[in-house]
């Protein structure tokens, strides 16, 4: 079967992150996240996606919502998904939360039914009349009013970190810094265990064994690095792929487009990418 994609991307300089809209047909993705606040608004169709271990259905006029570093899968079975994702820097969301809770939000359900203000959110998001300071005043007011209605205060108590162990240790050496030289083995060998051992130890606590993490993390870096117009060779050096071909290979299963989405637009706007057959663009988690 034919697989169809689309994904059209705004990555303005003036936006709070990134801003994408994508139209799938059979085309999942494989176990990731994001260093952002993923915030949809399904416009068409249904996604089932995992999270937490979880499995979940979000169809038209439902909002999907995803903290940070939290791994999830999505996508579409075989009738067509239309949707819209804002991936909002975390400082920029926590300003908001600070205004409407005074504290660390949390959302009761990653699935919310809210079907006027989800066609709200994919207004501000899909919106091609919107220039980038109108969009961010309308995702900034679609985001007060998600926050109002549908947030709750964070315990603050529940959410403390734990205490130091392998697993935190290695997820807190994973940054920017290390990616090219990370050593999973060597890490578990300094806490006197095998590799096996940590490996599940840690997918168990962050919902990806180490490498997987790592690569994930990778791909997150490099499209911060895309996006401020690095060239693709050093943005695979520098985040520790063996090559560019690698780094499209990697960024394209968990981005679900190729990093030229982003460098093709010039001044860092709109891109669309248009994809190909199933078998090319179908992961496995």
């Amino acid at each position: 079967m034919m697989a169809t994609t689309s994904f059209t991307w705004y990555c303005g300089a003036d936006l709070p992150g990134e801003v994408m809209t994508a139209a799938l047909e059979a085309y999942q993705f494989e176990p990731h996240f994001h260093d952002a606040w993923s915030i949809g608004a399904i416009a068409s169709g249904s996604c089932t996606f995992s999270y937490q271990g979880a499995t979940h259905v979000a169809r038209q006029g439902d909002l999907v919502v995803i903290p940070p570093l939290a791994v999830h899968t999505g996508g579409s079975s075989d009738a067509p998904l239309v949707y819209s994702m804002a991936y909002l820097q975390t400082s920029w969301f926590d300003a908001h939360a600070s205004l409407t809770h005074g504290a660390g939000v949390r959302f009761p359900d990653v699935v919310i039914s809210d079907e006027p203000l989800c066609r709200r959110w994919a207004a501000a998001l899909s919106r091609g009349d919107l220039d980038e300071a109108a969009r961010k005043l309308d995702i900034s007011a679609a985001l007060f009013e998600l926050l109002a209605r549908h947030a709750a205060t964070a315990n603050e108590a529940g959410s403390a970190p734990g205490p130091a162990d392998a697993s935190s240790e290695l997820q807190a050496s994973f940054n920017e810094h290390d990616l090219p030289k990370a050593d999973v083995t060597a890490h578990a060998h300094r806490w006197g265990m095998h590799r096996t051992t940590l490996s599940k130890q840690f997918a168990r606590r962050y919902g990806l064994p180490p490498d997987r993490w790592l690569r994930n993390w990778r791909a997150v870096k490099a499209k911060t690095l895309i996006t401020d117009g690095m060239p693709l060779a050093d943005v695979a050096a520098a985040t520790g792929f063996a090559d560019q071909a690698h780094l499209t290979r990697v960024f394209k299963r968990i981005h679900g487009a190729p990093p030229g989405a982003l460098q093709r637009s010039p001044d860092r706007h709109a891109t669309d990418v248009p994809s190909a057959r199933a078998a090319g663009a179908k992961t496995k988690g």
